[in-house]
């Protein structure tokens, strides 16, 4: 890979970026970030190159140096103070990728000092900003809810059939993810036959290891709930979008043209659909956040289903979405408090 955004890598980080991701022969090694996905690599090399544009633009001649050569703390700090427009978390990003990258390049530098500012950055980012969730962590129930209406009032519109086959897919996709929450990538690669399975009987949704974070399968019928509204989109909405293609992509979500809806156009098109139901855009990860705390708010032992249903290899969001719950308790307990006290002091 010797571009990515549209910038010329320099011959020295190309080299470097290629020997990352080779991946390898009987008689060649394999590089140590060829075992990452597709899409974690671009994200690393999206990254990468922000920091290589900061170098083009403020020291130039840093680019003449040896890619883990021009990596110190010094004007990675810099780097960072120039980007205080940025949260924690995403100043946490951008570091981390440069030293994942010329880390790996030359593991057996002293890479002490980078790692301390890569825990600064950490501390000051914590879980990510909660500011931007508020409010829009809403139960699944009204997530699935919202879907369900899109779906009808899609249904109810007249000619042309467009516009309503476009209603009833984000119906459909809204109300599935808020049942089923899978991540965007996941969604996105949902394709009829080999991941989506229809039958006369049911619709089962079967992940491959190539769709979820943890690497493991992931198989679960679709909700007797949720199957009208699946239906209505693969009878009535998906052959219209298809039509208006080749006809053959067998994804299970179409866009305008009949091709698979892009990763980067599902999830606006969800959050404006959610937008116009609901009054706030709901992202496609947020629908995650909803079932974990959904599931937390029905009773302890329901925390034990965010896991699977999440597809998560260990128990600490389940744990996290707990307390979040609790809290939300506490505070409708608390206004509840002071609404009888009110009445009482009258």
């Amino acid at each position: 890979m010797s571009r990515a955004e549209g910038f010329g890598w320099p011959a020295t980080d190309c080299a470097m970026w290629e020997a990352l991701v080779a991946s390898g022969s009987p008689l060649d090694d394999r590089g140590p970030l060829a075992h990452l996905r597709e899409t974690t690599q671009k994200s690393l090399a999206g990254r990468y190159v922000q920091w290589l544009k900061w170098l083009a633009r403020t020291e130039p001649a840093a680019l003449d140096l040896a890619p883990a050569k021009r990596v110190t703390v010094d004007r990675l700090t810099t780097w960072m103070r120039e980007r205080d427009n940025l949260a924690p978390m995403s100043k946490l990003a951008l570091v981390d990728a440069v030293l994942r990258v010329v880390s790996a390049h030359r593991p057996k530098r002293d890479w002490r000092a980078h790692r301390a500012l890569k825990a600064k950055l950490k501390r000051a980012a914590g879980r990510g900003t909660q500011v931007r969730k508020r409010g829009r962590i809403l139960s699944s129930r009204i997530l699935f809810d919202a879907g369900c209406k899109i779906s009808r009032d899609a249904a109810d519109l007249p000619d042309p059939a467009f516009a309503r086959a476009i209603g009833l897919r984000d119906g459909a996709m809204i109300a599935l993810l808020a049942i089923m929450p899978m991540r965007r990538r996941a969604l996105t690669g949902l394709q009829i036959g080999s991941s989506a399975f229809v039958s006369e009987t049911g619709i089962t949704i079967a992940l491959p290891e190539s769709l979820t974070k943890s690497g493991v399968p992931w198989e679960a019928e679709v909700p007797e709930a949720c199957l009208p509204v699946l239906r209505r989109y693969l009878d009535e909405g998906r052959p219209v979008l298809a039509a208006r293609g080749p006809g053959t992509d067998p994804h299970l979500w179409l866009d305008k043209a009949g091709k698979g809806m892009s990763w980067n156009y599902i999830g606006p098109r969800i959050a404006i659909a959610t937008e116009r139901v609901l009054g706030t855009r709901i992202p496609p990860h947020f629908f995650r956040d909803a079932a974990a705390t959904t599931l937390a708010r029905l009773s302890p032992k329901s925390t034990k289903l965010i896991r699977p249903i999440l597809g998560h290899a260990g128990d600490r969001t389940a744990e996290r979405h707990y307390n979040h719950a609790q809290t939300i308790e506490a505070g409708r307990d608390y206004a509840a408090l002071l609404a009888r006290l009110k009445e009482t002091s009258r």
